[in-house]
């Protein structure tokens, strides 16, 4: 009997997606780049593009139709996924480029960031899902139910800020603190890569009493979920994380965001950790 595929999927995959229209944010550019064609040319056409068109047309595929295919269309043509190196989907920060301000675009980015409700500027989301045979051994009180053939896949998305600033303090403040986000998202992707030949491991091993077959399916996809909760556990550990956005150049004007004192030093947070029920 076919086992059912069992998914776990991260409980903060953003399903509202926060975007001003142009007419209602007073610091967005009203022109807007569109492309239209086949799936594979458009994912061609974004990737090519430069880093501010990019974010434009990210952010259009976005509100059309959903952070996740625009991550699946992304993902086309590329290899497999690795750590740190697979494909980032981005969502699209509309402020004016000239913005010299880390405060300004820290509040910015709290207001407007998919993931605000927790504070977070990225998400990092892992899907698990496993097959296999159910295969059941002895019968009455020595009854068991085991995996036979066994697999287990993994769907991860990264989601990071796209924007491209031209003041000349931003440009490397910005640059500093997306890099050390994009580097703590690796860090979750190599806890679920991790996981991965964990949860494979723990299939092929797994026997389970039960009293009739009935009882099979239920009783693994309970074993399933209580490992995604261990999983999340170790997602957890990763955070909470802060990346800085320093407008100060390094000077002695820098100060914790927040905190009430002096603007040049800000805090952008990653994502609280990523769920089964993965940063």
């Amino acid at each position: 009997m076919q086992a059912p595929l069992s998914i776990g999927q991260h409980e903060h995959v953003a399903s509202h997606r926060a975007a001003l229209r142009p007419e209602d944010d007073a610091g967005a550019c009203t022109g807007q780049v569109r492309l239209a064609g086949p799936p594979a040319a458009v994912a061609a056409a974004i990737r090519s593009a430069d880093p501010a068109i990019r974010g434009q047309l990210i952010g259009q595929l976005q509100r059309q139709v959903g952070n996740g295919s625009v991550s699946r269309l992304l993902a086309r043509g590329r290899g497999p996924e690795v750590p740190g190196q697979m494909p980032v989907q981005r969502w699209a920060v509309t402020l004016p480029a000239a913005t010299a301000d880390c405060t300004v675009v820290v509040n910015w980015m709290n207001q407007h960031s998919p993931y605000r409700a927790r504070s977070g500027w990225a998400l990092t989301s892992p899907t698990f899902g496993w097959g296999g045979d159910f295969k059941y051994d002895g019968s009455g009180a020595s009854m068991t139910v085991s995996i036979a053939n066994p697999t287990v896949s993994l769907s991860t998305t990264v989601d990071m800020p796209s924007w491209a600033p031209t003041n000349l303090a931003m440009k490397p403040a910005w640059a500093t603190m997306t890099a050390d986000l994009r580097a703590h998202e690796a860090r979750h992707e190599e806890v679920a890569t991790n996981w991965k030949a964990t949860l494979l491991d723990r299939l092929t091993s797994l026997s389970l009493s039960i009293k009739s077959q009935a009882e099979g399916p239920a009783a693994v996809g309970k074993a399933w979920a209580g490992w995604l909760v261990e999983h999340q556990a170790d997602q957890s550990a990763l955070d909470p994380f802060s990346a800085l956005l320093d407008c100060s150049g390094g000077g002695s004007d820098s100060a914790d965001a927040g905190s009430g004192n002096q603007d040049g030093l800000e805090l952008a947070a990653g994502n609280d950790g990523d769920t089964d029920a993965s940063a």
